[in-house]
């Protein structure tokens, strides 16, 4: 069937039918832009053509509305060679004038005047007309229209010169034609439009229509333009369909009958026939049936799908197509063989896969998708076909079904040799693929051979299976693919090759488990059962009639059957496996199939002590229908894990174990802005994108899902907790688990196991959050816990006790032992026991520990005394307690510091030859009564008087408080200080505190009295003496006596007198060096003069030792030494003066 815009010719027929085949060959030669009406998108499409004699005929189809826009032309053309004007005029202009007019007539404005020039070159050096042909052409008929009036050279002719004339009219023979097509392709669509409307009034017919809409989808696709013819075939599809479903509701159509043939033959679609129109003319004089019909309305859709390179469109919807024509079929009740229509869907099937495996690639997943259920569909397909057929394992065919072989076969029908032949063309191994999935055979022939024998039935049964189970695993459809191998291992099971089997219904069962659909897997454990009942494989029999007997989606009666069979075997499991090679976790079950973990809890008290007894309380619920014995039950349990390590867990899952560096920088993503601008440089968007390079997963397998048939992974039962021979009935048995406390450390339970014979029960993960438990060595430790102490009193200190993990012994005690001057006792517990004596305190203290505990924290009140330091010190007084615990072997030291309560000092008074010793006692943190104060001295020649009042009441001292106490020291005159140079004096007092004052407890101190004797004797005389005046200059005379011998020759005196009462007259007159060798006074005569009024102490005066210098090299400079406060004594020290102001002041 030839598809070519017509174009007409009239006027000179030889001269164009010249030009004809230069014009059709040229017009396909290069694509141009169709510019289309309302708005539609603009498409470049290649032309092509065909050339007829004008005629009358279609011009009158198209006047009376019933026209066809292949048959109609699109273009009309006069052509004429006429170069004489005079010619022209007498002819030529009424033959275009009539043409014009009849065309016009018709309503037919698509025309073009060619006008072919023969140039004379001898005519036209020598006279050059003012008006050509062509311009009284236009002049006369294109005044409108010029474009339409056209002059080539004839190529004929003028070969060099015509070529860019004949590719102008070339030009624009495209153009018109396209004008033409958009004028046309609109009155036809208003002609459809009509005809459309008029579906529902009587005498309609959808044939007649059908060839209408497809005429126009033919144009688009001879335009290449397949999207667009596409879009015609699907409204078309649509109202068929439509139709149909209509008459489902007693909406009879009369047009319908003429798809009502009875199915006779049934064959399939061809997607490779060369014919294509072939069917086309059988619907328009024969008439088809609906599957005929149908046939060809999807081969023309997958015609153009392939014209587009949209072949996946084409597998997705061959599945609709089918299940729409049955639906059909069913609706209008045709009548057809048993199977017929099965043997359609098949050779439908497996013709559209064939096409596809011609086309796609290995990595185009996309057609994969759709494919897949395609193979799977003529799976099934064929599986009723050999049902009906008798053609399954283990059946043999009677002779009624071989008839329907034969019955079957015939209205399959062949494929046409040239079709044969195409296919065998189209179809060259050219890619390293598997052969089953590129058959050299048509659909049809498959399907004969398949139907022809068992064996070959089997084989293609099987090729299909594989292929829809590989092609769902591509596609990442696991579901589909195992309820594929379900059938898959069905077909096995009745081919009785149960060992094929397993493998499906294990990858079945896996995925139903994982999904949670509890009674298919039920179901399907069955089917395993019986399979290993087959191989003989008693190990997996066993464990698969445990699981059976604990489904309670099944009734009690399989379940006890199963049970049954599940004890029987387990009985001679031992002596299988001891025979059989050993698997790696061949005898592993999962343990949630046959129990469920209700409750995990630790009885102990926290925490648990090391080297105790863990116990733990198990909750767990059997699903056996029966009751049942287990070995063991094991609940192992591990350290848990510290956020820190959890974390390097995870981190350690993304980055490289031997690249510690790089996981803080692998766990930040890279993020950046991407600013994409327009042409005139102004933003158009703002994106952040970030750039996650594809980390290389490791190879796994696709069957593999989270839940597993039995557990991989064992876990560590180094640690445990136990309880052997225990008898789980069905329902909620509590258990009591009990283990050794054998390592510290925070523990978290893991993973549980029932042991049963030669079967280990594991659990994949507990179902709730694991509780944890703590086993601890906590050491005892032992400390004092006080606050100041104060020296001399008694001061409270508690003993604590920590007892940890450490389990005392029923005499556990402590021993303190302390150091030199300190002592302890117990403090009694109760306030109206009387005081006791310091006599119950002691350096050596045990402490007993009585019914002590573990963990137990005990305080013991103790009581501390120790005796205050006899001298006056910087620091404090430290002393030390040793604490000795049964825990341990080595002794605690403690220091221990205490602050004195008071403290005592002396000073040394003279009065002339008298001397006199002061005792002071100051308060410092403590409130206490003095009493009797003593003070003795043992050097022979040495007496102290007391000069003190006899008190009669205690003197109570406290802080910032002093009492002093007044001796004096009397020495023999013939005792010199040469024979006593250091005089040891003690001072005794006994004081208590005011919380018991009736206990005494003495103080004492020694005090070492050196140059007690009084050498020079000082005596200053201020003159005159009775009066003194302001500002006055007065003579102070100073004299120095010698009271003892002694060897300091040479003194120094110095004036230190206040600035603001005293000043000293004349140059270096407050100081001098005075010799008292042979001498035994010496007087001294200052003027000083008093600068303020009242009464004024005396200048003080200070004699030293003075060292003359340069006596030898070592000693170049003078030295100055004061004398102790005992060898000088100064009579005058504490007189005053008088001073008056003076006469002019008074004035």
């Amino acid at each position: 069937m030839q598809i070519k815009p017509i174009i007409t010719y009239s006027g000179s027929c030889p001269l164009f039918r010249s030009l004809e085949s230069q014009i059709l060959n040229a017009i396909p030669l290069d694509t141009v832009e169709w510019r289309r009406t309302f708005q539609r998108p603009t498409k470049h499409v290649r032309l092509e053509a065909q050339t007829l004699q004008f005629n009358v005929a279609p011009l009158e189809k198209y006047k009376q509305g019933d026209w066809c826009i292949l048959e109609h032309p699109i273009l009309h053309i006069f052509v004429t060679e006429c170069n004489d004007v005079d010619t022209y005029k007498a002819t030529i202009r009424e033959e275009i004038d009539a043409w014009l007019k009849v065309l016009t007539s018709y309503g037919i404005s698509d025309w073009m005047i060619l006008l072919v020039e023969t140039l004379d070159m001898r005519k036209t050096k020598n006279f050059m007309p003012r008006t050509t042909v062509l311009d009284k052409i236009r002049l006369d008929f294109g005044t409108k229209n010029d474009d339409r009036c056209i002059s080539v050279l004839n190529p004929a002719k003028f070969e060099q010169k015509s070529t860019e004339s004949f590719r102008c009219l070339v030009q624009r023979i495209r153009f018109l034609m396209l004008t033409g097509y958009n004028r046309n392709i609109v009155k036809y669509e208003e002609l459809m439009r009509s005809k459309r409307e008029k579906r529902n009034h009587e005498g309609w017919d959808f044939r007649q229509y059908f060839f209408i809409q497809e005429d126009l989808a033919l144009i688009f696709e001879n335009l290449e333009l397949p999207t667009e013819a596409l879009i015609q075939y699907d409204e078309l599809d649509a109202m068929f369909s439509q139709f149909i479903t209509h008459t489902g509701f007693n909406e009879k159509q009369q047009w319908l009958s003429h798809f009502k043939r009875p199915l006779s033959a049934f064959h399939g679609i061809c997607l490779t026939r060369l014919n294509k129109f072939e069917m086309r003319e059988k619907i328009r004089e024969e008439g088809v049936s609906l599957l005929e019909f149908r046939n060809y309305l999807f081969e023309r859709q997958a015609y153009l799908l392939l014209t587009s390179n949209e072949i996946p469109e084409i597998a997705k919807r061959l599945l609709d197509f089918l299940f729409s024509t049955l639906r059909e079929v069913e609706i209008i009740k045709l009548e057809c063989q048993e199977g017929a229509l099965c043997c359609w869907e098949f050779v439908c099937a497996l013709e559209v896969l064939q096409l596809c495996e011609q086309a796609m690639e290995p990595n185009e997943v996309t057609c994969f998708q759709h494919c897949a259920p395609i193979w799977n569909l003529a799976k099934d397909k064929l599986y009723e076909l050999g049902k009906l057929c008798g053609l399954l394992p283990g059946c043999t065919p009677t002779s009624e079904q071989l008839h329907i072989v034969v019955q079957l076969s015939s209205g399959i029908g062949d494929a046409p040799p040239d079709q044969q032949q195409q296919f065998l063309q189209a179809t060259p191994q050219l890619r390293d693929r598997s052969p089953n999935r590129k058959p050299k055979k048509s659909a049809a022939q498959q399907l004969k051979e398949a139907l022809g024998s068992n064996q070959a039935f089997q084989k293609l049964y099987l090729e299909l299976a594989e292929l829809a189970i590989s092609t769902y695993k591509h596609v990442t459809r696991l579901r589909s693919a195992r309820l594929v191998g379900l059938d898959l291992g069905n077909f096995y099971c009745s081919l009785n090759e149960p060992h094929k089997a397993v493998g499906f219904f294990t990858d079945l069962l896996r995925e139903l488990k994982a999904e949670n659909w509890h009674m298919l897997s039920s179901q399907t454990l069955l089917e395993l059962a019986n399979c290993y009942r087959k191989m003989g494989d008693s190990l997996a029999y066993t464990k698969t009639c445990s699981s059976i007997s604990c489904c309670v989606e099944l009734e009690t009666l399989v379940r006890t059957f199963y049970f049954d069979e599940f004890l029987k075997s387990l009985k001679t499991l031992k002596t299988t496996l001891s025979a059989q090679p050993s698997s790696e976790n061949a005898n592993f079950c999962v343990l949630e199939d046959h129990f469920r973990i209700l409750d995990i809890e630790v009885l102990n008290q926290k925490p648990i002590i090391q080297d105790d007894h863990v116990l733990v309380q198990l909750k767990v619920e059997s699903l056996y229908p029966r009751g049942i014995v287990a070995e063991t039950i094991k609940l192992c349990y591990e350290l848990q894990a510290t956020p820190l390590e959890v974390a390097m867990e995870n981190v350690s899952l993304t980055a490289a174990p031997s690249a510690p560096k790089v996981k803080e920088s692998a766990s930040r993503l890279k993020v950046e802005l991407q600013l994409v601008y327009k042409q005139d440089n102004h933003l158009h968007s703002a994106s952040v994108a970030c750039d996650m390079p594809k980390s290389k997963q490791p190879v796994r397998r696709t069957s593999s899902t989270k839940r597993k048939l039995s557990p991989s992974v064992q876990g560590d039962f180094t640690n445990f907790v136990q309880a052997e021979n225990i008898a789980l009935q069905p329902g909620v048995n509590c258990i009591e688990l009990k283990a050794k406390a054998t390592r510290v450390g925070n523990w978290q339970f893991k993973q549980l196991r029932v042991s049963m014979s030669s079967l280990e029960f594991l659990s994949e993960q507990l179902p709730f959050a694991a509780p944890c438990f703590e086993i601890s060595t906590k050491p005892a430790s032992a400390s004092l816990e006080f606050k100041t102490l104060i020296a001399g009193i008694v001061q409270p200190i508690s003993l604590n006790v920590s007892g940890g993990s450490f389990i005392f012994p029923p005499d556990a005690k402590i021993t303190l032992r302390c150091s030199k001057n300190l002592r302890l006792r117990l403090a009694l517990d109760t306030k109206d026991t009387p005081p006791r004596d310091d006599a119950t305190f002691d350096s050596l203290l045990q402490v007993p520990l009585l019914q002590f505990k573990s963990f137990e924290e005990r305080s013991i009140a103790l009581e501390v005394l120790t005796d205050m330091p006899g001298r006056k010190v910087s620091k404090h007084h430290e002393l030390h307690i040793a604490l000795s615990c049964p825990w341990s072997r080595t002794e605690l030291q403690i220091p221990i510091e205490f602050q004195p309560a008071m403290e005592a000092t002396c000073r040394l008074h003279t009065c002339g030859t008298q001397k006199f010793l002061q005792v002071i006692m100051k308060g410092l943190d403590a409130h206490l009564l003095l009493h009797h104060a003593k003070v003795k001295c043992d050097v022979p020649g040495v007496q102290l008087l007391d000069l003190n009042p006899m008190a009669q009441q205690p003197i109570e001292i406290y802080k910032s408080l002093t009492v002093t106490y007044l001796y004096e020291i009397q020495v023999e005159p013939l005792k010199t200080e040469h024979e006593l140079p250091i005089v040891k004096v003690h001072f005794v007092i006994k004081y208590a505190t005011l919380t018991q004052p009736e206990v005494w407890r003495s103080y004492g101190c020694a005090f070492d009295l050196v140059d007690y004797t009084t050498l020079f004797k000082l005596q200053a005389q201020l003159e005159p003496n009775e009066l003194c005046r302001l500002r006055t200059v007065c003579n102070m005379n100073l004299k120095i006596s010698k009271v003892h011998e002694n060897p300091y020759t040479d003194l120094m005196y110095e004036v230190l007198n206040d600035q603001n009462l005293w000043a000293v007259c004349g140059r270096s007159a407050d100081m001098g060096v005075v010799s008292m060798k042979d001498v035994d006074s010496h007087s001294i005569s200052l003027d000083v003069m008093p600068l303020s009024t009242g009464f004024l102490p005396m200048p003080s005066i200070r004699l030293s030792k003075y060292t003359a210098g340069g006596k030898s090299k070592t000693d170049a400079h003078s030295k100055v030494h004061p004398f102790p406060p005992g060898q000088v004594y100064n009579s005058t020290k504490s007189m005053q003066i008088h001073v008056i102001a003076s006469v002019a002041e008074n004035l």
